[in-house]
């Protein structure tokens, strides 16, 4: 036993490491065992017995080879087909190992590559001159790097004092034929062929606070003279910011977007195209005893007339108030009760005109905004203080006087005295006794025609001259909805 169990595994380390000598081997042992067995007898059967099965008992690898198990690991040793997963690793590793070399050499050469192209210098004429910078650099790395001068603008106030001189943007650029200020220039990246110029850099001015107001229109007065007073414009807010600079403290105004004034345009009416024509106006009515006399006395000549009546008395006679206008002729207002306007406050003020020019819509379906002023008083300050509710004052340039009653004969020579074409004639229907108007106003008619004049509206004789608007031709212009009215005189 004990040479079988010292022989036992170099005899089977020696068969695994030469096959061809372990089919001798097997050979050998098939006759020799029975003389094994002989010489073993001598010293006990069983125990011979039990030896010389000891190999199968341990058993065979499939090829019959004997071996001689231990629970020691036989350094070298492998398995015959498949080899230690230790075997495995190790070659699969030195398999990947030239791969990954190369990888890594085709990153290196590719990135190299990479940085070569993107970083080529290309040609850009800059103020005429050629230079090589780099594709892609901005325009302020190509001037840097080029040693360019520049004019850099500077640091300023809210009010452009200078804080820093050159501390503003280094410079401004044309690109071809886009020009470039601020950042926008700087960061401007450059590519093959681009022609540049560089310009002054603009001023930066001094981080500040900002706070915008609306600007009202102001009231300006136009035109000089003439009866006929209108909204030319009825003006615009402007937007103002006001800036107040951090390091100076300084306070500077901006204007955002103009301010429009408010303009009153006067104007005497100039008739086109060699028309004659006048306009004969009517005041104080509708009276119940004398304004439809008027009219039967327009009807007979054909003639049209305005009629500027008190709103107090269209309420009282709204029948006549609607046979004005039925008749062809124009109404307007007087305003309510004939107080003088200059005298009244911005309260009553409104209220005489919103009150009259209802009554007159009410009673006859007009809108009008057109009125005379009482005793022809109406200034820039009554404009101002009315907010916008009248669009045109009417006064005239004939005044008949037949206010005094100073007869037939006077009426009708203060009517056609200087009389031209454009001319506006003052006569009364209301406010006392009328029988001289009455018996004068056939013959003011018969002389005007007989001279060639047509006799018009104020609406007509406006429509005529093509200096004054559309919109106010049409007798009821109105303040347009979001429009500020002024609140303060302007200069004319």
């Amino acid at each position: 036993m004990a040479q079988t169990g010292s022989h036992g595994p170099q005899r089977a380390e020696h068969v695994r490491q030469n096959p061809a000598q372990g089919e001798d081997a097997r050979k050998g042992a098939r006759s020799a065992r029975p003389q094994a067995a002989r010489h073993a007898s001598g010293r006990g059967g069983s125990s011979r017995t039990a030896e010389t099965r000891q190999p199968e008992a341990h058993g065979t690898n499939r090829n019959n080879v004997y071996y001689i198990p231990t629970t020691s690991k036989v350094e070298g040793t492998t398995d015959a087909r498949h080899g230690s997963a230790e075997s495995r690793s190790d070659k699969a590793a030195s398999s990947k190992a030239p791969a990954f070399l190369a990888l890594a050499l085709i990153l290196v050469l590719g990135g190299g590559a990479w940085h070569l192209w993107t970083n080529r210098p290309v040609s850009v004429t800059i103020n005429d001159k050629s230079f090589n910078v780099r594709i892609g650099s901005t325009l302020a790395e190509a001037v840097r790097d080029q040693s360019i001068h520049t004019k850099p603008g500077n640091y300023v106030s809210v009010k452009g004092d200078v804080l820093k001189a050159g501390g503003g943007d280094p410079f401004g650029a044309t690109v071809g034929k886009k020009t470039l200020t601020g950042k926008t220039a700087q960061e401007y990246r450059v590519k093959a062929n681009d022609k540049i110029t560089l310009t002054a850099g603009k001023d930066v001015m001094e981080p500040h606070t900002k706070k915008v107001e609306a600007e009202a229109p102001k009231l300006v007065m136009k035109g000089g003279y003439g009866p006929i007073a209108y909204v030319r414009d009825w003006g615009t807010p402007g937007r103002v910011e006001h800036l107040t600079g951090k390091k100076s403290k300084q306070v500077a105004d901006v204007v955002k977007s103009k301010t429009v004034d408010t303009e009153i345009y006067l104007r005497t009416p100039i008739p086109e195209g060699d028309k004659k024509l006048v306009a004969l106006t009517f005041d104080d009515g509708p009276s119940d005893k004398y304004t439809q006399q008027y009219l039967d006395i327009l009807k007979k000549y054909n003639a049209k007339a305005t009629f500027f009546c008190l709103g107090k008395n269209v309420q009282e006679f709204p029948k006549l108030a609607k046979a004005i206008v039925d008749q062809g002729c124009q109404i307007a207002s007087h305003t309510q009760s004939h107080k003088q306007l200059t005298k009244l406050g911005a309260d009553e003020l409104k209220t005489e005109f919103n009150t009259a020019f209802k009554a007159i819509s009410d009673a006859t379906g007009v809108d009008t905004t057109v009125f005379r002023p009482p005793y022809g008083a109406f200034t820039e300050r009554t404009w101002l203080a009315a907010g916008g509710i009248p669009s045109v004052s009417v006064t005239w340039t004939q005044d008949s006087r037949d206010w005094a009653r100073p007869g037939v004969d006077a009426i009708v020579r203060n009517s056609l005295a200087s009389v031209r074409s454009g001319s506006i004639i003052l006569m009364h229907d209301g406010g006392g006794n009328r029988d001289q108007d009455v018996e004068a106003l056939p013959k003011i008619i018969e002389s005007l025609q007989g001279a060639g004049y047509t006799l018009v509206t104020i609406d007509e004789l406006m429509a005529s001259d093509s200096t004054i608007p559309k919109s106010i031709q049409s007798g009821n212009a109105k303040m347009p909805k979001g429009v500020t009215w002024p609140t303060e005189l302007g200069d004319a």
